[in-house]
């Protein structure tokens, strides 16, 4: 009985742990600075980048006011320059407005950068 008190105990710790783990959004310092780099820049049209995935990249930028695949490969320029170069990263281009006010998003743009 005591036995089965302890597993139940454990298996219930190691579940809750991973659900914990799972609902963390802990990216890499690399991870964060390519944020900060990308919305401190002059060139950045967007008003946000955020990483949903590890290996996924949002961009929000004002829909309209560029050429959203010219500009997403122009990201993955500047992924290659901080590391990602082989990373495989997925960067997605949406629509701010629609983020903002709806915290949807529909997809203007997405490329693949390798």
């Amino acid at each position: 009985m005591r036995v089965t008190l302890r597993i139940s105990a454990i298996v219930l710790t190691l579940l809750l742990s991973g659900v914990c783990y799972g609902q963390t959004r802990d990216f890499s310092n690399a991870h964060k600075k390519i944020e900060r780099a990308l919305e401190g820049s002059a060139e950045f049209p967007g008003s946000d980048a955020i990483w949903v995935k590890h290996d996924t990249l949002l961009i929000a930028v004002a829909k309209n006011t560029i050429n959203e695949k010219k500009y997403a490969e122009q990201v993955c320029d500047s992924l290659k320059a901080y590391g990602f170069g082989s990373q495989n990263v997925q960067l997605i281009i949406v629509d701010q407005d629609e983020l903002r006010s709806r915290n949807q998003w529909s997809q203007l743009a997405e490329r693949q950068c390798k």
